[in-house]
């Protein structure tokens, strides 16, 4: 039998979730506000993003417990033009999020740069520079 992806999910576990959808947020992404201990939203491109409490994840997983020293998933979001990483990273980190990797002009042609998002999540931002 053939299986074939049909969609995606990225979902970062939150220590604290109204924390964690207020940095994607000012991200750009809009993200209602939490209902409970989960959240999912539609990413440009079709992709879906979901975030869930600590709790929830523990109560699925017997044993689980959070990895020390933050996130193992990078996420990346693209945006059209050089400026505007340097104005999410200036918007993000002016409102105290971490910019462990200020904006730059990569060598394989592309603005970038990296926050971390309250749960240590690495966040790359990045467009296309202009030739």
């Amino acid at each position: 039998m053939d299986i074939q992806v049909t969609s995606t999910v990225v979902e970062i576990v939150a220590k604290d979730i109204d924390r964690s959808l207020e940095f994607y947020r000012l991200l750009g992404l809009t993200v209602p506000a939490a209902e409970g201990p989960h959240v999912e939203i539609e990413l440009p491109g079709g992709n879906r993003l979901a975030f869930d409490t600590e709790e929830v994840i523990a109560g699925m997983h017997p044993g689980w417990t959070a990895p020390d020293g933050g996130g193992r998933v990078a996420i990346a979001f693209g945006v059209a033009a050089p400026e505007q990483v340097d104005a999410l990273f200036e918007r993000l980190t002016g409102a105290g999020y971490p910019g462990p990797l200020e904006p730059f002009d990569a060598p394989w042609g592309q603005r970038y740069a990296t926050v971390t998002d309250p749960d240590g999540t690495s966040v790359d931002l990045f467009a296309p520079l202009r030739s």
